[in-house]
């Protein structure tokens, strides 16, 4: 691995357990075991290696994250199902393990992500069909953002993780807000 790489890839590590503020050039350049005047050739300044981590994390798209929940050729419990894998493999992919929110892409630290006119629709529809209990919407995707954040707060082992995602958070989130005959 080369230098510059090294670098970024001991920033993450800085950036994601010091915060900014208290990430030092210093570490960073002990554990990437090159000097700091390298991070600074490559990058000019902590600023500029920041946002190379930043860019180097490469967040994935909101698009691809809530496209299920827009499908509406799918059943509400496939599109739940599918945002949450989709979700895990979006968390997956930036190598976040929590720590500093800072690194977490604004689309997933935002919950009103999920507000969007067609997964509203959807849930409103099936309210009035008496699919989903009548309960506020706000708390219906306010219990959908927990169930996909409780992993990242909680700081789940990669396997918890996983079967949390792609199994138990579709089959809460449908037992908590189906409708009770």
């Amino acid at each position: 691995m080369d230098a510059r790489s090294r670098i970024l890839e001991a920033a993450i590590q800085e950036f994601a357990q010091y915060g900014y503020d208290g990430a030092r050039l210093e570490r960073i350049a002990r554990a990437a075991q090159v000097h700091t005047a390298q991070i600074h050739y490559y990058f000019r300044s902590k600023k500029g290696l920041y946002e190379a981590v930043q860019a180097h994390l490469q967040p994935p798209s909101l698009e691809e994250v809530m496209e299920p929940l827009k499908a509406a050729d799918l059943p509400l419990p496939q599109r739940v199902q599918e945002f949450y894998r989709r979700f895990y493999t979006a968390t997956q992919a930036l190598g976040w393990e929590g720590g500093n929110w800072a690194l977490l892409p604004p689309l997933l630290r935002d919950p009103r992500a999920l507000e969007m006119a067609p997964w509203i629709e959807a849930l409103t529809q099936a309210q009035q069909v008496g699919l989903v209990r009548r309960w506020p919407l706000r708390f219906v995707l306010s219990l959908q953002w927990s169930l996909a954040m409780e992993p990242l707060w909680y700081a789940f082992p990669p396997e918890a993780r996983e079967k949390h995602y792609l199994e138990e958070a579709p089959r809460l989130f449908w037992e908590a807000v189906k409708a009770i005959p």
